[in-house]
């Protein structure tokens, strides 16, 4: 039985050393940083590009391009006023564009699923036997 009862509490403190381990895992010792985003260093390269020739060539002498040779405040520009007539002739008799429906019959809603014919016979441009829907 000695031996039997050393073994239980050689076991017993070890688990109890797994446990106490364990529920301390999850609480750190020290403080964490603060971390900023804007303390890390990027490193950009310049890249060159070779376009197999000297572009300076093509330039005009003493071309400069951050010099602005063109001065776009100088333009004026002509706005056309556009002469808008009555419209009212187009439109149904007592028409209101800011009239507020009534009733729900008054809402005319566009269904997708509505047919509508043509006065156009498409069969006489097609070939005989055509079928758009085989492959």
């Amino acid at each position: 039985m000695n031996v039997m009862n050393k073994k239980n509490f050689t076991l017993s403190i070890a688990m109890g050393v797994a446990l106490v381990s364990g529920a301390f895992a999850n609480s750190p010792a020290k403080d964490l940083e603060v971390f900023d985003i804007n303390t890390v260093e990027y490193i950009e390269e310049e890249a060159e590009l070779d376009l197999g020739f000297d572009v300076a060539d093509y330039l005009p002498e003493g071309f400069n391009p951050y010099k602005m040779y063109v001065d776009l405040n100088a333009i004026s520009f002509v706005e056309e006023e556009i002469e808008i007539s009555d419209l009212s002739q187009y439109l149904p008799e007592g028409f209101d564009a800011y009239a507020y429906p009534t009733d729900v019959q008054s809402i005319n809603y566009i269904d997708t699923t509505d047919s509508f014919s043509v006065d156009f016979d498409t069969k006489k441009h097609l070939p005989k036997g055509f079928n758009a829907y085989l492959k």
